[in-house]
């Protein structure tokens, strides 16, 4: 059998904290070369009958000249449709979406290692500012297109760059605020080149999988049609699609996510996007031209299809779960008040139960709007002491006993407990429930209570009545906010949205106060995206408290807000901790200094970190039995879905 065995084995400097976090990785390449001769390589049935029928060329040749090889711990049997729980028809996926996750670079189940993935190998400068990226020869598109560097400069200048399809460029592709260069070199091979140092950057090669305008590469010569600069035309074929412009009907094809809608665009994933059905439930078939085979040969991914069902709620799923038409979840809502539930079904629902790590900063987070547009309650949502106050009137270890069962970590929110520069002081900053202080800080502030006592008036002469907004994963532990608020004389109204819905309201600026999840936050992701959601203007849409400053920031100052030199300052240092390298003495100091002053202005409230809950069936072969399911490594990403099987 043919292939050309390319891999890099970038071994982590185990970070003091503990083997989650990834330090400075160093790059080797080794191929090992063996002549093909036809008929070595083998496919699913259903592509076999394919080929005999003259619809799809020979497997040999749909592969690349050096397949990526993966040992699995069981070669599988071809078959069958892996269902998953979808919650909306754009969100809420992460259950199919992450088994088809596929990267630059494989996150290994160790959390430790990274190998060549959908490249086949690429070397780093000494200076930590050229990444020198190598194709695989022969690769296509899953409609059988090659795939080439032309379809990465294609997504660097026509995408990445173009302000009216992108309008800021991800800080993960940048150093110091500078967006990287592409240099293209040949066919297989380009540079891909930072102004500064970058030592984090494998980290973003081995994360980055998808969004709205995909990550590194786009398929060019099915998306050219769409776009202004190849087709003068692209405004009529928005039009003739019901679009209002080329820009949206762009987006809308070149959007892998799971906001997906294009069934014809050519993708790399294992399954792709065939069906969205009248219910909106999605039907991902498998890519015939997908890249990997196992040890022997056998053209991955094992499994034939895969379907995101529509579900109204988690109740729903749990039922779905235990009923066998749902074969694994672990995205949340997922709330361990219901583990005795799950686990007392196991047999009848033919699964097993887990409980996995969890590297989230806070499972719940409440941010205030210190750019809200209505200005009393952005002055009051400004006073530091008020924030603190109500970090101070929750009580955490009820939250923790009465939704976790007593088996969550509390802490403040912040960056993963097990960040290598993490103090005790910050993951504890006002994190005590201490009623007294909290009234003691807003009774400083000026907020006295009303006549009956029973609520604070707001310096406009107005009674407190915040709103609080959030999805239904956080609606419990917000329900419990609202109370403790209220005791503090800080009338609050739980108001459970729909998701869509609540990211649209937090981007436009309409939110006062919101509770979400702080993930995204391990050190992991603090080096890649210089801070990740810690960076202020970017806790992402679903908890953004500073959405003015944030439009100020990504539209160069087009728009929004221009920010206090404190805050601007807090970013920058954000992101020059990017261009660090873990064994740089200011690593630690800077990252430590970021860490104490945002757990000073207490930006974020947080409440505990508990375990994730995931069910697997018992019919899936290959499967995890523990790890890590967080989004800091894509949830199931380092658990090779393309390998998973069915046993029975």
């Amino acid at each position: 059998m043919k292939h050309i065995k390319a891999w890099s084995m970038l071994m982590a400097t185990v970070l003091a904290a503990g083997s989650l976090g990834i330090g400075a990785m160093a790059a080797e390449t080794e191929t090992e070369t063996a002549a093909a001769t036809p008929g070595e390589y083998k496919e699913a049935p259903a592509l076999a009958e394919q080929v005999e029928a003259g619809e799809l060329p020979p497997v040999e040749e749909r592969l690349p000249e050096d397949p990526k090889v993966v040992e699995v711990p069981t070669i599988g049997t071809y078959g069958g449709t892996y269902v998953g729980a979808a919650f909306g028809p754009s969100t809420g996926q992460v259950d199919t979406e992450g088994l088809r996750f596929q990267s630059l670079l494989t996150i290994e189940p160790d959390l430790q290692t990274f190998k060549p993935n959908i490249i086949e190998g690429y070397e780093i400068s000494d200076d930590k500012k050229t990444y020198s990226i190598h194709l695989r020869k022969g690769m296509k598109w899953s409609n059988g297109d090659d795939f080439t560097t032309d379809d990465w400069m294609f997504w660097y200048n026509d995408v990445l760059l173009n302000k009216d399809v992108n309008p800021s460029v991800d800080l993960a592709y940048c150093t110091n605020g500078e967006p990287m260069k592409y240099e293209q070199i040949d066919e297989y091979n380009l540079n891909i080149v930072f102004q500064d140092p970058n030592p984090s950057f494998e980290v973003v090669m081995a994360r980055y999988s998808t969004n709205i305008i995909r990550t590194f590469f786009a398929p060019k010569k099915y998306l050219e049609k769409y776009h202004k600069t190849y087709n003068p035309d692209a405004d009529k074929v928005a039009k003739d699609e019901g679009y209002d412009s080329w820009v949206l009907c762009f987006q809308a094809h070149i959007d892998n996510s799971q906001a997906q809608t294009d069934v014809n665009a050519p993708d790399v994933y294992p399954w792709t996007l065939a069906e969205i059905d009248s219910n909106n439930n999605k039907f991902f078939r498998r890519n015939p031209y997908y890249f990997k085979v196992d040890q022997e040969g056998n053209q991955l991914p094992y499994i034939d299809e895969q379907e995101a069902l529509i579900v109204q709620d988690k109740d729903v799923r749990n039922l779905k779960l235990i009923s066998g038409e749902i074969l694994a979840a672990g995205e949340n809502p997922f709330p361990l008040s219901d583990y005795t539930m799950l686990k007392k079904s196991e047999s009848e629902g033919d699964y097993t139960l887990y409980l996995f790590d969890n590297t989230r900063g806070s499972d719940c987070t409440f941010t205030f709007n210190i750019t809200d547009k209505d200005p009393n309650l952005r002055a009051i949502f400004n006073e530091p002491d008020f924030r603190k106050a109500m970090s101070y009137a929750i009580d955490r270890q009820a939250i923790n006993d009465t939704l976790f069962y007593g088996k969550g970590s509390i802490q403040q929110a912040t960056a993963s407990a097990n960040t290598s520069f993490m103090t005790d002081d910050v993951k504890n900053a006002y994190i005590e429930y201490d009623v007294d202080k909290a009234n003691e800080l807003l009774d400083g502030l000026g907020y006295k209570w009303n006549d009956d006592h029973t609520v604070r008036i707001m310096p406009n002469g107005e009674e407190f009545n915040l709103q609080l907004e959030t999805i239904e994963e956080f609606a419990p532990m917000a329900e419990m906010a609202c109370e403790y608020w209220d005791a503090v004389g800080v009338h609050t109204t739980l108001n459970q949205e729909e998701r869509s819905y609540y990211l649209e309201r937090g981007t436009n600026n309409d939110c006062d106060v919101r509770a979400f999840t702080l993930d995204s936050v391990g050190e992991f992701n603090l080096r890649s995206s210089s801070f990740s959601r810690l960076r202020p203007g970017n806790a992402f849409d679903d908890l953004e408290f500073m959405q003015a400053y944030k439009d100020w920031w990504d539209s160069d100052g087009a728009q929004g807000e221009e920010p206090p030199e404190d805050i601007k300052q807090l970013r920058d240092d954000c992101m020059k901790f990017g261009t660090l390298s873990t064994d740089d003495p200011e690593y630690a100091k800077l990252g430590t200094s970021i860490l104490e002053r945002l757990a000073d202005e207490c930006w974020m409230v947080g409440t505990a970190v508990s375990p994730r809950m995931v069910v697997i069936s018992n019919r899936l072969g290959n499967t995890p039995t523990e790890g890590t399911f967080a989004n800091d490594y894509n949830f199931w990403k380092p658990f090779q879905g393309d390998t998973w099987y069915f046993k029975y």
